[in-house]
C-alpha cells in the first residue's frame, strides 16, 4: 500500500494528540494508495490506554465523504501507546476482511514505528504488508 506524506503527517498529529489513549480513524484513497484520513473518536469508556472502539458514526460519515470525493474506504488506523506497532488479540477479534489496518506505536507521546496489516484469508491472524511512502 502507498501512503502519502501529507496523510501520514495528519495521522501522526492525530495520534500524538490522543496520547496516552488509543486514537483511531479511517484511511481513504484509491487503488491501494491512501491519501486522506478521516479522524475518528475512540468511544470506549474504559481502558482507552490499550483499547479502542471507533465510533460507528465516524465510519458512516467517512464512507459518505469518500463517496462524495470519488474515493474508497481502504481501511482503519489506530495507535498503540507505549506498545509495539503489532496487532493484538483484541485487534484480531475486531478486524474485518478486505481492509488494511495501520497500527502506529506512540512512544512517550511521539510517533514511533508503523505497521500495515491485513486479515488472513482464514481470518485467524494478520499478514504484514509493505508500506511505500510517496508524495
Amino acid at each position: 500500500m502507498k501512503l502519502g506524506h501529507a496523510m501520514l503527517n495528519q495521522m501522526k498529529q492525530h495520534l500524538e494528540q490522543t496520547y496516552p489513549y488509543e486514537g483511531c480513524g479511517v484511511m481513504l484513497g484509491k487503488d491501494n494508495a491512501a491519501t486522506e484520513i478521516y479522524r475518528g473518536t475512540n468511544i470506549r469508556q474504559e481502558r482507552q490506554e490499550d483499547r479502542f472502539v471507533l465510533d460507528p458514526a465516524d465510519i458512516v460519515n467517512a464512507e459518505k465523504y469518500a463517496k462524495q470525493q470519488g474515493i474508497d474506504v481502504l481501511g482503519f488506523y489506530h495507535s498503540h501507546p507505549d506498545h509495539p506497532a503489532r496487532p493484538s488479540a483484541t485487534d484480531l477479534e475486531s478486524a474485518w476482511e478486505s481492509y488494511y489496518y495501520i497500527i502506529v506505536s506512540i512512544e512517550k507521546g511521539k510517533m514511533g514505528t508503523i505497521g500495515l496489516f491485513r486479515l488472513s484469508e482464514q481470518g485467524n491472524g494478520f499478514i504484514e504488508e509493505t508500506i511505500t511512502f510517496e508524495d
